[in-house]
């Protein structure tokens, strides 16, 4: 493993500071309503040193995006390894992912906003691969397991963890047009566990 310099750590820190701050405001008011000054006034630093770190808005965006990503990635990891049968993982993951209605719904209006980007601007074609290797790649290590030991039928883990996140994301769009958000977000996660598991062949 290679070791950073201190000069290297401090300017990945400072990039990291900068994605938290874009992700903190554009998860509020939205990717195109927020300009890079106000990301760098969140961060505390000169908008010019957001250029410095990032080039351009569109490359801090895929950067927040690929953050979260991989901070999801995190949370379904620890999930799995916490869980004691592979159907136990599956709903331990799908509970990892609808974490709570404010930072489900910061999230999900930020990965809208990329990948309506996507569909318009260049450069962003790497957002649905990178969403499809961090998620859809945690999603089929579970289901593989699960496939082996035989707690739910053989099939392709591939395609099935690609149904999984068509399932999982099918609820959030539902679940994120709900004036009573906050409150049905328990009854969404539910049903959406079940959705799966049902599925994937599972005991419900």
């Amino acid at each position: 493993m290679a070791v950073l310099t201190t000069t290297e750590a401090s300017v990945e820190e400072r990039s990291l500071t900068i994605v938290k701050a874009a992700y903190r405001v554009m998860s509020r008011r939205g990717v195109h309503r927020v300009p890079l000054s106000e990301v760098a006034d969140e961060a505390e630093v000169s908008k010019g040193l957001v250029l410095y770190h990032f080039g351009s808005k569109d490359a801090l965006v895929l950067a927040a995006l690929e953050w979260v990503l991989r901070g999801t990635a995190t949370r379904l990891r620890a999930a799995v390894e916490a869980s004691g049968d592979p159907v136990d993982a599956i709903r331990a993951v799908v509970a990892a992912v609808w974490r709570n209605p404010q930072a489900n719904r910061d999230f999900f209006r930020f990965y809208l906003d990329g990948v309506e980007h996507q569909t318009r601007a260049d450069g962003f074609e790497s957002l649905g691969a990178t969403a499809a290797e961090i998620i859809e790649g945690h999603y089929a290590e579970i289901l593989s397991t699960a496939m082996s030991t035989g707690s739910i039928p053989k099939g392709d883990p591939k395609d099935a963890a690609a149904t999984m996140r068509a399932i999982v994301e099918g609820f959030f769009l539902q679940w994120l047009q709900r004036a009573d958000w906050e409150e049905s977000h328990p009854e969404y996660r539910q049903r959406c566990t079940t959705a799966v598991l049902a599925t994937v062949g599972a005991a419900v």
